[in-house]
């Protein structure tokens, strides 16, 4: 008699555990708000506005009309090098 009292607790206590984990991944049911519009057409450039506005200005001609710098040419060296021993 014991024996399936206790297994009936149990199942219920599996079923309560089982339904309530099962509501986590129910999607809420929020209200809709349609006062609110979310649809935005631009961004909006703040910051980049501000550092754009601050940048330095090529207002002299050698600035203006300078060339690209020329690097030298880097050529990486051998990654294995064979040996005679």
């Amino acid at each position: 008699h014991t024996h399936t009292h206790t297994m009936k607790v149990i199942s219920i206590a599996s079923l309560v555990v089982l339904a309530s984990s099962a509501s986590a991944f129910m999607p809420s049911t929020a209200p809709l708000r349609t006062c609110v519009a979310l649809d935005a057409k631009h961004a909006n450039n703040k910051a980049a506005k501000k550092a754009n506005h601050d940048r330095p200005r090529k207002s002299r001609p050698s600035d203006i009309n300078r060339k690209p710098t020329n690097y030298p040419t880097w050529e990486s060296p051998p990654e294995y090098t064979i040996s005679e021993n």
